[in-house]
């Protein structure tokens, strides 16, 4: 149990930790407001006492002696004119407490969702800056999930919670300072036997509350990955008529899902009318006890008003305490994997783009370089050197798993050899230096990435659209061999692609993409496997474009076919992470 406690506590110091400054100092202010909003709530309630005992015998109240200095200033002359002084207290009282109240849940309520975008915005900004060999071994339906729903569970149930939480147990402790003057029996009697209650509810439920949220936590992210392939691969899945494995994998982590956030939704709810019918039950009973106690009902009648307002105030804020505390328990396991993305180190040097490149003149020496993955000893790559001067077409030969692929990203500084060095005009490749490099590269793979925009925003990828150069663009299209398609079309370079540009043939994905590479002014260009899905006539149009280019222009072709490089200054041939053949 200590440990387990141990392990809580770091883990919300934690959380703590990746909140900004300025939250932080929003919380305090939102503690100030809480101190005041307690405030309101004890005049509120205060004010019940003289409001019920000005009804029921208002002369008593005009003749107490502690009040005559009051009377006087207010120039109250008679009973009746107390009362209605004593009715206007007692609105005004009500009504600055509903209002604090209101402004109490609008300043958490913005507050919570503040940090919730500023958790999930770091979680987007931590995730897109991880090296590349990170993102190759993780699955991306746990990240989408974590930056999305995760995240916004985190604000539902930890941020909200904890900050209603504070709010709640602040507001408390002040109705029960103020109570116990009133009547001090009365009000331990009571107290004790309502805490004591949610005590044994959190007892009872919490072991299946954190179960439960582990529960969440893993089919959510099932949910998603079913939701992810199935959209991915929907073309394959009409075709083998595979509907039924995705709907049965979707329904059984749904349905899983959906049984734990209603339990959990029952033992956070369910106490209230508990307690409520309980709390009614209680009043009843203290009424009876001062009915028989007292010489009449109506001497009791103030105390017991102020009660019966009480617990209309603390049994809602008992509740909320018990509801907030219930989502901290099921939220631990979501937390956890929140905390754990924003843990995520992050190089500050490389969380900007550069302005330049690194010059590129003469050549790029490749000396002696080795790589393996980390989950495997084998080399991938193994003592390769090479020498590629600028303005070359190098292709790049082999079989499935040969090392095209890993040797293209040791170039593009995607990855990082574990023997050996990369030189650029003399220079070697460090992470000083590695974006400016990276400035210098486009990359054009076998299955173009579009987003659902337009062509234009597609070219310039990365760049908002006020910020497009459009006749630089244009001249990138011609050069491509796609402007003259563009421009036949109704809204031209506006035109949308549709997701993953399902609107564009294969050879046009192609030649945007290597338009977005001009467009980019890369003096390297990396062409992997960009024409090997392609039909022969297609792909011959799409190389005779790359051919085209502008000679200062170093391409990297990787390809299975020889016949895909034939035009290249050099050929090399790779097998099994050697060079088993360079001409």
């Amino acid at each position: 149990m200590k440990f387990s406690r141990l392990i809580l506590d770091e883990l919300y110091l934690s959380f703590w930790s990746s909140i900004k400054p300025r939250r932080k100092h929003q919380l305090f202010l939102l503690f100030v407001l809480i101190i005041f909003t307690s405030f309101a709530e004890i005049f509120s309630i205060g004010a019940v006492v003289p409001f019920l005992a000005a009804l029921t015998n208002p002369t008593q109240i005009f003749k107490l002696e502690e009040l005559q200095f009051l009377w006087r200033v207010l120039e109250v002359n008679d009973a009746s004119t107390v009362l209605v002084y004593v009715t206007a207290g007692f609105i005004l009282a009500s009504l600055v407490s509903g209002a604090m109240r209101l402004l109490l849940i609008y300043a958490t309520t913005r507050l919570s969702f503040g940090i919730g975008a500023d958790i999930s915005y770091e979680i987007y900004k931590r995730t897109l800056f991880q090296p590349y060999y990170v993102h190759i071994n993780r699955n991306s339906a746990e990240v989408i999930t974590g930056i999305t729903s995760k995240a916004s569970s985190v604000v539902t149930q930890i941020v909200t919670p904890i900050l209603t939480l504070l709010s709640s147990v602040v507001i408390l402790l002040f109705i029960i300072v103020g109570l116990l003057v009133i009547d001090t029996k009365t009000t331990l009697i009571s107290f004790s036997f309502f805490i004591i209650l949610y005590i044994f509810v959190a007892l009872y439920s919490k072991t299946k509350l954190q179960k439960n949220g582990e529960i969440l936590t893993k089919n959510l992210t099932t949910v998603q990955k079913s939701l992810q392939e199935g959209m991915g691969g929907i073309r394959d899945i009409l075709l083998d008529g595979t509907q039924s494995y995705f709907l049965n994998t979707y329904r059984v982590s749904d349905s899983l899902y959906r049984k734990a956030s209603a339990e959990n939704y029952y033992y956070s709810a369910s106490p209230r009318y508990v307690v409520e019918s309980l709390g009614m039950a209680l009043i009843g009973i203290f009424a009876y006890h001062f009915g028989r106690s007292n010489d009449s009902l109506m001497s009791a009648l103030p105390i017991l008003g102020s009660l019966a307002i009480a617990a209309q105030r603390v049994l809602p804020i008992l509740q909320q305490s018990y509801y907030s505390w219930s989502n901290l328990r099921s939220g631990r396991e979501n937390l956890s994997n929140v905390v754990e993305l924003l843990n995520q180190p992050i190089k500050t040097a490389n969380s900007n783009r550069p302005i330049g490149k690194l010059a590129f003149k003469q050549n790029i020496k490749i000396d002696n370089i080795s790589f393996a993955y980390e989950e495997s000893k084998k080399d991938v790559i193994s003592n390769v050197s090479l020498t590629i001067p600028k303005g070359s077409r190098v292709g790049i030969v082999g079989q499935t798993g040969s090392g095209k692929s890993t040797l293209m990203d040791l170039l593009m500084g995607l990855l990082v050899p574990s023997k050996g060095n990369i030189h650029v005009d003399g220079i070697e490749l460090n992470e000083e230096n590695l974006r400016l490099w990276q400035n210098n590269l486009a990359h054009v793979p076998q299955n173009i990435f579009l987003s659902d925009s337009s062509i234009a925003e597609n070219i310039a990828f990365g760049y908002r659209k006020e910020e497009i150069d459009f006749e630089k663009l244009k001249i990138a299209a011609k050069k491509a061999q796609i402007s003259e398609h563009i421009e036949q079309l109704p809204d031209g370079y506006d035109t949308f692609v549709g997701e993953r540009g399902v609107k564009l043939s294969g050879g046009q994905r192609q030649r945007i993409g290597i338009a977005r590479a001009l467009y980019k002014d890369a003096e390297v260009i990396f062409l992997d496997e960009a024409t090997s899905a392609l039909d022969n006539d297609t792909e011959k149009a799409v190389m005779e474009s790359i051919d085209s280019l502008d000679k200062s222009i170093t391409i990297f072709i990787i390809a299975h076919r020889l016949s895909t490089i034939d035009g290249c200054d050099q050929k090399i041939e790779l097998s099994e992470g050697k060079v088993i053949q360079q001409t």
